[in-house]
């Protein structure tokens, strides 16, 4: 079962929402919409590691709520690896957030990437 949120472009009240835009096909524009939407910290590395470990934090998210990341479409070109390791960092990080009560973090898709999503996620990196 996929740790993402099918349901459309709700989000709970008082959430810092942040909206991924279609056609994202460039790392860095990826980690600079993240970067300053969720404010990262200075010390962000500008990598998968640094956003793995920002997305498991979110200490800096004042006052504590719940942080949603709307995708309107699934960032990077199929069978890539930047899809695969992105998508993997999200699954871990959602999934991370669901044993805790602070600040939660949603992962949202269209309906209509479900699929795309699950065949991305169970393939073998390129």
């Amino acid at each position: 079962m996929l740790p993402f949120d099918f349901s459309g472009d709700s989000a709970p009240s008082g959430s810092l929402v942040v909206t991924i835009p279609a056609g994202i096909r460039r790392k860095r524009a990826l980690l600079g919409i993240l970067a300053r939407e969720l404010y990262f910290p200075g010390y962000f590395g500008w990598n998968w590691d640094a956003l793995s470990d920002c997305l498991r934090d979110l200490h800096w998210v004042q006052p504590p709520r719940p942080v949603v990341l709307q995708h309107r479409d699934v960032p990077f070109a199929p069978e890539t690896s930047m899809r695969a390791i992105y998508l993997d960092i999200l699954r871990e990080a959602a999934a991370s957030w669901k044993e805790d009560d602070s600040p939660r973090l949603v992962v949202q898709f269209p309906a209509a990437a479900r699929d795309d999503l699950t065949a991305a996620l169970n393939a073998p990196h390129p």
